[in-house]
């Protein structure tokens, strides 16, 4: 019965324990909330200060300093978002319904915060905290419908201009008046038609390899084009506005001129290809250096050495321990390699043969690997060594992957240079 009592004690007392250190961390979670709170509020953030006392507050409905805390930052909010309301309305500045919008849609969120609280009591008093929160509802609405009306007349301007850069931003102003409002009057046929008028049409040329190491690396070439090709149609801002001509098509054309593929380096014969094609662009591009540095080794060697406890002795008053100092001697090899890709582009325009843009482009890969070994006394290492010690020799790598690699990110400069253009 002795023992039974004394485990039933062990076992009430830990859970006591448990539930105190659960206790701690909340209040630790809930009061580091209510200080970025304050921190967010001193610095003018009032509406992340609301967003911070309510998290806090929801943890701890009864926690007096966020209670009082999300009352003053709730209205200094409300009336920032308020003020800036009366500013804009008082401007003349075409987009203004933007920011406008913006502005309620800040208060609407701010009210769902409040709204989504638990009951809240003051600490003291006991009596239910209340919010006074105005309903934005018809204020965001009338904002949003001024807003698309003006992107929409915007886009009516505009597409009754002639040229394609013309046909693209008034699409994009129709586009923007239905972000506003779905369906907004006629906004989404005319965004098509416009759309339309100003896509255009691409041809991709395969990038001529005149590094002289096709046979070594493969069709590096192929695979540089395929993947811009992939990257431009996969980025639905650029795709939104622009057609690549299919490879099919363009194989028919060359059949039908008795050209080859290799022909088209000519920028001449590229663009009477591009002519019949309907483009309205062609893109050109070499691989003129393929480099590759055979992988190189270096070993450097560190010494180590701390204190470790060898033994301890304990008395009533007393703990006394007896160090030693150990060391140990870590060799650190590391192994690099080197590849990359050298090369350039050009977009031509096929109705005037013009460059439109000409960039000189690098893609590089680097392979780095790094273990060791030691001598000496376990205890000595850090942990950085441990970790290098437990992994194995040099992970075996193929140097027609790391070209790869670079060519990748040959393709990946391409694709950077040209996106905000194609945009």
């Amino acid at each position: 019965m002795r023992r039974s009592k004394g485990i039933t004690s062990t076992v009430i007392w830990s859970i006591c324990i448990v539930q105190i250190l659960v206790g701690c961390a909340a209040v630790h979670e809930y009061g580091k909330l209510e200080k970025n709170a304050r921190r967010s509020y001193q610095r003018g953030d009032y509406d992340q200060a609301v967003f911070k006392c309510a998290e806090s507050l929801r943890l701890n409905p009864e926690y007096g300093k966020a209670q009082t805390l999300i009352q003053d930052a709730l209205r200094a909010a409300v009336n920032t978002h308020l003020a800036k309301i009366k500013e804009l309305r008082g401007l003349s500045a075409e987009y203004r319904w933007d920011k406008i919008v913006s502005e309620y849609e800040a208060l609407s969120e701010l009210n769902r915060t409040i709204e989504s609280l638990p009951v809240l009591r003051g600490k003291k008093t006991g009596e239910i905290i209340r919010f006074e929160l105005t309903d934005y509802s018809k204020n965001l609405t009338e904002a949003k419908t001024n807003a698309a009306e003006v992107h929409y007349q915007a886009g009516i301007d505009l597409s009754q201009k002639e040229g394609m850069d013309f046909k693209k931003q008034a699409a994009k102003e129709f586009k923007s008046a239905l972000h506003f409002v779905p369906d907004y009057k006629d906004a989404s046929s005319k965004y098509e038609e416009c759309r339309k008028e100003a896509t255009k049409r691409m041809v991709i040329i395969p990038f001529k390899d005149k590094s002289g190491k096709e046979d070594k690396y493969g069709a590096i070439s192929e695979m540089i084009t395929d993947e811009i090709r992939t990257g431009i149609m996969g980025d639905s801002t650029v795709a939104e506005f622009l057609k690549l001509v299919s490879r099919e098509e363009l194989r028919n054309v060359l059949r039908e001129q008795n050209l080859q593929m290799s022909d088209l380096v000519d920028e001449q014969t590229a663009v009477k290809v591009g002519k019949h094609l309907g483009a309205h662009e062609i893109l050109l591009g070499e691989i003129e250096l393929i480099n590759y540095s055979p992988p190189r080794a270096t070993i450097n060697r560190l010494k180590r050495q701390t204190q470790v406890v060898v033994s301890e002795e304990r008395s009533k008053k007393v703990r006394k321990k007896t160090y030693k100092t150990v060391s140990a001697t870590v060799k650190v090899y590391t192994k690099e390699a080197n590849a990359s890709v050298m090369g350039s582009c050009k977009l031509i325009n096929v109705n005037t043969g013009g460059l439109v843009k000409s960039s000189s482009l690098k893609g590089e890969a680097h392979f780095k690997y790094q273990w060791a070994t030691y001598d000496g006394d376990e205890r000595a290492l850090t942990s950085k060594d441990k970790e290098l010690t437990q992994k194995g020799r040099l992970i075996t790598f193929s140097e027609k992957e790391l070209v790869t690699q670079a060519a990748r990110n040959f393709s990946a400069s391409v694709l950077q240079e040209l996106t905000p253009y194609l945009r």
